[in-house]
């Protein structure tokens, strides 16, 4: 006995072909950017500070890892034989976490993504596939912001910054396309 689930001309390969999902959501893309600026904004309303947590939570993060990583522990970076630097490993391992936060992110987001819009999924006929790209949007917004507060540091710096913070906005490319 011999079941046939689908013809392959279905609209199950439609979400299956990468070249349609594209289009898909190049399709939607003003959506997507609607949707994604609502996200972030809604993070922080309510709260007493509104947006200004964005900038003001990386910060405190970095101070946090500079003072731990610098004076508790007096971890040094450096090249070997050179001088040891104070504070760069706690910069380097803050550019290292930006990418890491925006994938731990969507990675424990997207099981919940379509459950916590049941208005989207219930009530109108919606674009299901651009809800994990807006989740994704959002946590790049938060973690351009957090770049853009190593950014500073890294310049201010009288030792040449490390690679690795300069190098953070690339390593998100992947992430964003």
């Amino acid at each position: 006995m011999s079941v046939v689930i689908g013809s392959p001309s279905g609209s199950a390969t439609r979400y299956l072909d990468p070249v349609q999902m594209v289009r898909g959501l190049w399709r939607h893309r003003d959506l997507i950017v609607r949707l994604t600026r609502q996200e972030v904004a809604q993070r922080y309303r309510g709260s007493y500070l509104g947006i200004v947590w964005s900038f003001i939570t990386p910060i405190l993060m970095l101070a946090v890892y500079a003072f731990v990583f610098s004076i508790v522990f007096q971890a040094r970076w450096g090249e070997a034989g050179g001088p040891p630097r104070t504070g760069e490993f706690a910069l380097t391992l803050f550019a290292g976490l930006i990418p890491f936060g925006v994938f731990a992110e969507v990675v424990n987001r997207a099981p919940q993504i379509i459950l916590s819009m049941p208005n989207y999924v219930k009530k109108v006929v919606f674009p299901l596939e651009i809800l994990p790209v807006v989740a994704l949007g959002s946590a790049v917004v938060q973690s351009l912001i957090s770049t853009g507060s190593c950014s500073p540091r890294a310049s201010s710096s009288s030792n040449p910054s490390p690679r690795s913070c300069s190098c953070c906005p690339w390593r998100m490319c992947p992430l964003s396309s």
